[in-house]
């Protein structure tokens, strides 16, 4: 069942009630799969008095030290913001992405990220995102506590597993696997001169753009890791 495959992630939680309300919502809407990276806070009994029927969920959350450890298996990853513009620019709203989602749900593991409480997705998390959520909200209170985030988008989900028709989504490769590809490109394009220091970043972050809405398989990681190989082996070559 695609819901089973959904996890839900939540980076630097500072308060256990957050967490607790979050596996709460998670349990209402069939959802079963919650890991914190780099938790602020402790699972306590605050967090416990607030997921009541999300004990479940609570007790079987995963903790791992960073986001990039807790994704390494995720082959689809979902950031979610209430900002606009830069990074930001291309967002869905829950409605138009649940059924992407849904699709690669039905195959293969997809995490959908929340950042903290203060700060939100920082630009380096952001890096590792195929797509972007962002709830509408109204003008004059656009702030959406953690929890109500997660209950929303978990709505949207199961609404939508409802109804969906089945189809066949790409085998994608692991984000282990494609960060590991990334860290090569760019390295590659740093000797070629396409990427300078003072932009590789922005380079990159559009092409993982690119490259993650298309979507790649293992074979395709590999065969951009052999171009990327080939680079810098004609780069070193002639002395770059």
């Amino acid at each position: 069942m695609p819901l089973d495959n959904i996890v839900v992630i939540l980076a630097g939680t500072r308060h256990p009630g957050n967490i607790g309300s979050a596996a709460r919502a998670m349990a209402n809407m069939g959802l079963g799969r919650l890991v914190l990276a780099d938790p602020r806070c402790e699972i306590n009994e605050e967090a416990r008095r607030m997921a009541k029927a999300g004990t479940g969920v609570l007790d079987a959350a995963r903790v791992y030290p960073s986001l990039a450890d807790a994704i390494a298996e995720t082959h689809l990853l979902v950031g979610t913001t209430g900002a606009i513009g830069g990074y930001r620019a291309d967002t869905s709203t829950p409605r138009q992405l649940a059924p992407k989602i849904l699709e690669q749900a039905g195959e293969q593991t997809v995490g959908i990220v929340f950042g903290p409480e203060d700060t939100g997705l920082v630009d380096e998390d952001l890096r590792l995102c195929q797509f972007l959520i962002r709830i509408p909200t109204s003008r004059n209170a656009c702030s959406i506590n953690i929890a109500q985030a997660v209950m929303i988008i978990s709505y949207e989900l199961m609404l939508g597993s409802l109804t969906r028709e089945p189809g066949r989504a790409l085998r994608l490769a692991s984000l282990e696997q494609t960060e590991a590809m990334y860290a090569q490109l760019e390295e590659a394009l740093l000797k070629t001169g396409f990427l300078h220091p003072q932009n590789a970043q922005h380079m990159m972050f559009a092409i993982r753009r690119l490259l993650g809405r298309a979507g790649m398989e293992a074979s395709d990681v590999g065969i951009l890791r052999g171009i990327a190989r080939q680079i810098n082996w004609f780069a070193a070559s002639n002395g770059q």
